[in-house]
């Protein structure tokens, strides 16, 4: 799948994502919603992820489909364990401050197996992504293959 974010000129940035069978879904985001969604793309890679936000995606799944009253219901836990790792590295991006590992698994309950070098490939996948979206200018469009290789397995 390729993932499209989009800086547009006079509105909110774009997410598209292209899927191998030639369908699509895209939607406007929020500002804050590039780098989470980044961080998502990094997460996923780095461990291997194939349930999560992206990988349901590639699977199908309408990006509107997340918004859904009750689409929580539906998600594998795969994408639950996802959403807590990001969160907490959202936390992070929102306070200045990376976490150590103990103080990450402390915010994210329940996450006790990443280790320090899962967690070290993640933030440095999402700093580089990150960097490569700030670094756009309005109207271009930063295209990611996903999941983002040679990072797909598990450190």
């Amino acid at each position: 799948m390729i993932i499209q974010l989009k800086k547009t000129k006079d509105g909110p940035p774009t997410l598209v994502c292209l899927r191998p069978d030639g369908s699509r879904t895209w939607s406007r985001l929020h500002p804050f919603l590039p780098v989470h969604d980044l961080t998502h793309c990094a997460v996923e890679s780095v461990l291997g992820l194939s349930q999560a936000f992206f990988g349901l995606v590639d699977a199908g799944w309408e990006i509107d489909d997340f918004a859904r009253p009750g689409s929580a219901r539906d998600l594998p836990q795969e994408a639950l364990h996802a959403e807590r790792i990001v969160g907490v590295l959202d936390l992070e991006r929102a306070s200045g401050r990376e976490y150590s590992v103990a103080e990450f698994k402390a915010a994210a309950p329940g996450e006790t197996s990443i280790t320090s070098a899962q967690l070290a490939a993640v933030r440095s996948l999402r700093d580089d992504l990150h960097r490569r979206w700030i670094a756009l200018a309005p109207g271009q469009t930063l295209e990611i293959p996903f999941p983002v290789l040679p990072l797909t397995s598990a450190v």
